[in-house]
């Protein structure tokens, strides 16, 4: 079974830095932290959350090939 989640990649010129998470409120919450400490700055919840982005999370366990016997 397939698990949504949110990602947002941040914005800033050079960074790579990219948080998912389950929820709204988790991800608002990684991506505030980060952006407070790496570019000593602020990010709106609004802006975080139109920005962010669905992903699908198969478990690893569905993305093997069958073995063969």
């Amino acid at each position: 079974m397939a698990n949504v989640r949110k990602r947002f990649d941040c914005l800033e010129a050079g960074c790579d830095f990219s948080a998912e998470a389950a929820s709204e409120e988790e991800l608002v919450t990684a991506v505030q932290a980060h952006v407070v400490d790496a570019h000593q700055s602020f990010e709106l919840e609004e802006f975080i959350l139109a920005g962010a982005v669905e992903v699908t999370v198969v478990p690893e366990e569905h993305t093997q090939p069958p073995r063969r016997r």
